[in-house]
């Protein structure tokens, strides 16, 4: 690829990450890759760089950098050419550094866990990011729409409660797995018109011990469905349904136990409709060690 400087986002969530220049097209003129961040979240980002070194620019691959998030943040990838005309063509690695990858870390707090503070949101087609409560409805059976992307916000989580969940994106071509982000992370597209067609949440470590996450989705053309569990996959008949509808709760298995039986309702007929978008060129890949690819 020849062309100009290019930019593409990084969204991460709060925590410790390593950033890493994995490689490049062009090995002999490798192109620049500048790390930054806007200013009005510049107090939520740390990077520890080298001694003598003052900005967080990766010059050439098998270069790094470490950078410390207290919140979810969007980070700004810029590659730029080494001459007028050259290469672009870059892969970044970011990666995050834990301790207790398990959870499994010794607490002698045996309080509740409070979900109170949990949120979710979603990216519904032609309405944009909604926020909802805990047990409320993202889209559903009053008013179905299409969701394209899925975040699960909890400011009071903690710190060996691990949760996560990853999307499948559907649309006119071949299906998608998104990797697996944490709470906080945001999993799915946005202005893409490409629709989230299976969703999977776990919750795991030390404090989620008879804990079960419940979900209740709705599948344009489908009933509606509920699952629980730890770790519960979401899916229509095909699993080529969008998603019109969903609702989260984290409880006890006592809990939801005695949970009022879920009332089936029929299959959603979605109220928007909408003409898919071109993607851009420049790509994030989210693996275990998650990859923007200029």
């Amino acid at each position: 690829m020849r062309s100009q400087a290019l930019q593409k986002p990084l969204d991460l969530q709060k925590g410790l990450f390593l950033i890493r220049y994995d490689s490049a097209e062009d090995s002999n003129q490798p192109p620049k890759v500048a790390i930054s961040v806007d200013k009005a979240a510049s107090g939520q980002v740390e990077f520890l760089l080298p001694p003598d070194v003052e900005m967080p620019v990766l010059w050439s691959p098998g270069a790094a950098l470490v950078v410390r998030i207290s919140a979810p943040v969007r980070l700004l990838v810029e590659v730029t050419p080494r001459f007028p005309g050259g290469s672009v063509a870059a892969r970044i690695q970011s990666s995050q550094v834990v301790i207790d990858p398990l959870g499994l870390a010794w607490s002698d707090d045996v309080s509740p866990v409070d979900f109170s503070t949990l949120r979710l949101l979603g990216h519904l087609a032609g309405r944009g990011d909604t926020l909802v409560g805990v047990s409320e409805w993202l889209g559903g059976p009053m008013t179905p729409t299409r969701i394209e992307g899925v975040a699960v916000e909890w400011p009071g989580r903690p710190a060996n409660f691990n949760l996560r969940h990853a999307v499948r994106i559907g649309g006119q071509g071949e299906l998608r797995n998104t990797e697996f982000v944490e709470a906080g992370g945001y999993a799915g597209t946005r202005g893409r018109a490409l629709p989230v067609v299976g969703a999977t949440f776990e919750i795991s470590g030390a404090a989620a011990n008879g804990y079960q996450v419940t979900a209740d989705a709705l599948f344009l053309g489908s009933p509606q469905m509920r699952v629980s569990g730890q770790r519960i996959v979401l899916a229509g008949p095909t699993g080529r349904e969008p998603l019109v509808g969903l609702r989260l709760r984290i409880a006890s298995v006592e809990e939801e136990a005695v949970a009022p039986k879920v009332n089936l309702a029929p299959p959603a007929e979605e109220t928007n409709s909408f003409s898919n978008k071109k993607a851009g060129r420049v790509r994030v890949f989210r693996s275990s060690a998650k990859t923007a690819t200029a």
